[in-house]
């Protein structure tokens, strides 16, 4: 065989050295051409592919720093707000035992929050709950959704403690006369019948009750704000690092009472 092929290319020199050689270095020279540009071109499109997936990365981890900043003040205003409202009631429930009238209901001894319905409502988005479930943190997501359903229902009952007071209040001096005392505190004596008297304790009694359940919500919700938000920092910044966000200093400092 490599007689017969050896005497091939002796008979046929001509076609060798002018086709076979010129065919064999071309194709030669095209390997060597082609994995010598495959090497930079090879490098070339790891460092674009690098270059993309470090890009959305960085905008990825802006993504969630922004979310967890928003997170930060919504979480803020929450807590200050139930701790506003709840520092008030315990403050007008104080100033009334002060001035005598500790043997009023607490329905009595509270006013109304005029600018209630102004209040807005305040809502996790999807963006922002997701951000725990990247980190792992589930429970932290339910704790910001459950906060948030409290504050709403607090509002809530709020606003209805208003309606139900005026309307209670407006009701009631239809049927008597009503004084006011320098420390705002007004007074309503009622000239009714039997019936009727029993009429205004039973909403009186249900307005009590409502009030009294309001009172310990808020205690309750003020406190689960605070255990929130003191958590905020350290959950958030286990995920996204160290010294990137805000944080709550300490319960006294959202509001007080503090949380203890």
């Amino acid at each position: 065989m490599n007689t017969d092929l050896i005497e091939w290319l002796t008979q046929h020199k001509g076609i060798v050295k002018d086709v076979v050689v010129p065919l064999a270095s071309a194709l030669i020279g095209a390997i060597v051409g082609a994995a010598a540009g495959y090497w930079p071109a090879r490098q070339l499109a790891k460092r674009s592919s690098d270059e993309i997936l470090k890009r959305d990365a960085n905008a990825r981890h802006e993504g969630e720093l922004r979310a967890a900043r928003q997170v930060y003040v919504k979480l803020h205003t929450v807590a200050n707000s139930i701790g506003t409202y709840h520092k008030q009631v315990e403050e007008m429930i104080a100033r009334a035992d002060v001035d005598g009238n500790s043997h009023m209901p607490i329905w009595q001894r509270l006013s109304v929050f005029p600018a209630i319905g102004h209040e807005p409502n305040v809502e996790f988005s999807s963006e922002e709950l997701a951000l725990y479930i990247a980190a792992k943190r589930p429970e932290f997501m339910d704790d910001l959704l459950l906060l948030g359903r409290k504050y709403a229902a607090n509002l809530g009952s709020l606003a209805a403690f208003a309606t139900m007071k005026s309307d209670l209040h407006c009701e009631m001096t239809k049927f008597g006369s009503t004084t006011r005392a320098e420390s705002g505190v007004s007074t309503t004596r009622l000239r009714v019948p039997a019936e009727l008297a029993n009429h205004f304790q039973v909403r009186g009694d249900e307005l009590e009750s409502f009030v009294k359940m309001m009172r310990e919500y808020l205690a309750e919700d003020y406190k689960f704000a605070c255990s929130v938000a003191s958590r905020f920092t350290d959950v958030t910044e286990s995920y996204l690092g160290e010294k990137t966000l805000p944080g709550f200093a300490s319960a006294t400092e959202i509001h007080t009472p503090s949380c203890e």
